[in-house]
Order: structure tokens, then C-alpha cells, then sequence
């Protein structure tokens, strides 16, 4: 049994799978509580799969890009589960999951995140394997870069899609297709197939080096100085 755990953005995501077939999974949205709400609902879902921790043989967990405080607490509660039960942990791309339901069409897929700053979070994938020589991978771009990376067409989904939809489409054409969000618009499902699909290859990850991909220092102000 697998536990699988996307705590990226406002959307979050427990999943238990066996052998990447997901057996139980529960999602909700979080605007600041992911860090009392994760844990509760792990229990409550090992709780409906009636099963326990000692039963999860590994850890998928959504790596980012996403929000700091948000993956953080993922990655934590992952990170320090794996290391409890002594499983390994295997990390997957929060834009490969939400280019995964488009990547059997044969299209390029470009997932996009907002990141704030006038800017989104974004990759290129061609299949799930993302090695096909054909994309790039993770990095900050404006509608303005995504528009002269276009050169054909191109499937965009994602959270971020819905920020920059109509510029793409106008200045695009039909070189854009856009598939427009509804949200949540991660599926905890994938991340399950993903990271067994990686698991059974042997891939995984160092528990002591995993991070949270987040494409961006945080944002933190130097104190001001008090005059005395």
C-alpha cells in the first residue's frame, strides 16, 4: 500500500493506493490550514481504507512548484512519516500532475501554476516521462515568454490556465488549446500512478535531500532599522 500526499496550493490531497490503484482518497481546499489539516486527514482516510501506517510500504509527495508554506508542510509531514516507518519516499513534478491527464494525446502540454509576480510556473512535457527532447522543464515565464515559446500547437491546463487564457488565445490562435480549470484540477490518482510507476523502476529519493521545488526565494523583508 501506497500513501500519497499533494499539498502544493490551496487544493490539497491524501490518496492510499495498492500498487498505484487507489483504494482511497480524500481532497479539500486550504487557504492557511494546511499545517492542522493534513495530518487529521491522513488519519481519517488510513481510518475509511481500513488500514494503518504500518501497512503503507511507501511515500509519494507532490515536490512543487507551488506555494512555500503549503509544500512545506507536505513535505515535512511526508519526510517525517517515511523516515518514522522506514519507506522510501518518491517526489514527483506538481506541473507533471497536471499535465498527466493530457499526456496520451500526442500533443505537447504545457501546465501552468500562478506564482504571483505577474508570473506562472510552468513545463513543457510531450509524455509522462518528460525525456522526449521536445519540452522544458520547470522555470518562471510570463504570458509574454509562453507566447513566443509557442510554436505549435499546445495543449495549457492547469490551475494557472484560467489567469492567462485569453491573451493565449488571442495572440495564439489555434496553436493554443486551452483546457480551462475545474477545479480540483489535480487528481490524487495520478500522483499514485506517477510515483509506483517510479517506485517499481527503482527511482526514489533521498528523505535527507528531497525539497520542495518552489522556482523562487521566498519573499522576506529585511527588518527596518530602529533609530535610538
Amino acid at each position: 500500500m501506497e500513501l500519497s500526499i499533494d499539498t502544493s496550493t490551496g487544493y490539497a490531497s491524501v490518496c492510499v493506493s495498492e500498487e498505484g490503484n487507489l483504494r482511497g482518497s480524500f481532497s479539500w481546499f486550504s487557504k492557511h490550514n494546511h499545517s492542522v489539516e493534513l495530518l487529521p486527514t491522513i488519519e481519517n482516510l488510513l481510518r475509511f481504507a481500513e488500514i494503518s501506517m504500518d501497512d503503507i510500504t511507501c511515500i509519494f509527495i507532490a515536490r512543487g512548484p507551488g506555494r512555500f508554506s503549503a509544500l512545506r508542510v507536505g513535505m515535512s509531514t511526508a519526510k517525517g512519516l517515511a523516515v518514522a516507518q522506514g519507506i522510501p519516499i518518491v517526489g514527483i513534478s506538481t506541473l507533471l500532475l497536471e499535465a498527466y491527464a493530457y499526456l496520451e494525446i500526442g500533443m505537447l502540454v504545457c501546465p501552468l501554476l500562478d506564482a504571483g509576480r505577474n508570473q506562472l510556473a510552468a513545463s513543457l512535457y510531450y509524455d509522462w516521462a518528460g525525456d522526449s527532447g521536445l519540452g522544458w522543464g520547470e522555470q518562471l515565464v510570463t504570458v509574454e515568454d509562453l507566447i513566443l515559446k509557442t510554436q505549435e500547437p499546445t495543449i495549457f491546463c492547469g490551475e494557472g490556465v484560467h489567469s492567462v487564457a485569453s491573451e493565449l488565445r488571442n495572440r495564439l490562435g489555434s496553436r493554443a488549446l486551452l483546457k480551462l480549470p475545474v477545479y480540483p484540477t489535480r487528481n490524487s490518482s495520478y500522483l499514485a500512478r506517477l510515483g509506483y510507476a517510479r517506485y517499481l523502476k527503482g527511482i526514489v529519493d533521498d528523505v535527507s535531500s528531497l525539497e520542495p521545488v518552489y522556482l523562487r526565494d521566498p519573499s522576506i523583508s529585511t527588518p527596518k532599522k530602529v533609530s535610538m
